[in-house]
């Protein structure tokens, strides 16, 4: 489904009757917000990120859509009997963890020149302007209730600023959309980890 299709859908029923209806930029805002609500709440979107290693040099910067570390590889030693180098990841107390030290950077402690890590990350949506609402969603079909809940829960949120947001039927509907996308399995987040890349460049 393209943006487009999002906020016609939209305004023929979440924001149906409301004035804010014929204004496709505050309604391509919730739609943003929303997605990235759901980003959040979801593992809907994973990336690898490659870091050679350099010596004297422990943070390095991650790619612009980083949101947080899932998982760390280090190369495999040729005489290790592992299959996999699996590095800790934000133990504070343990010296060979890689640790997230601000929203776009982490550290690594161990540093040998010219070797690699693999760091799995989620990773975090596209933003849509007015020039791309013809651009396909990116976003799962199961993920459309919610979404338009949000929206009718943003909308509605900016006529009446008295409601508080717990109290808020439109909130509400969206919790509950989460919820039934969760316990019904809808999105199956251990199959995003399953990544094929990691079994090059050494790392398995």
């Amino acid at each position: 489904m393209t943006v487009r299709q999002v906020i016609e859908l939209a305004k023929a029923s979440e924001l149906s009757g409301l004035s804010i209806a014929s204004k496709d930029d505050v309604i391509l805002g919730f739609i943003n917000i929303g997605v990235l609500e759901l980003y959040k709440r979801f593992t809907l979107k994973v990336e690898e990120y490659i870091v050679t290693l350099e010596d004297n040099v422990s943070i390095y910067k991650m790619p612009d859509d980083f949101m947080w570390l899932v998982t760390a590889y280090g190369e495999v030693d040729s005489r290790s009997s592992e299959l996999v180098n699996v590095l800790p990841i934000n133990e504070s107390d343990n010296p060979l963890s890689v640790n997230t030290v601000s929203w776009n950077k982490v550290q690594i402690p161990v540093s040998k020149n010219g070797s690699y890590v693999s760091l799995i990350y989620v990773a975090s949506p596209a933003m849509y302007s007015l020039t791309d609402i013809d651009d396909t969603l990116d976003l799962p079909a199961q993920m459309l209730e919610p979404l338009l809940s949000y929206i009718g829960y943003r909308a509605n949120s900016a006529i009446d600023t008295g409601v508080q947001t717990e109290d808020n039927a439109w909130y509400i509907r969206f919790e509950n959309s989460c919820t039934r996308v969760r316990t019904e399995g809808m999105i199956n987040s251990n199959d995003m980890f399953t990544n094929g890349r990691i079994d090059t460049r050494g790392f398995v």
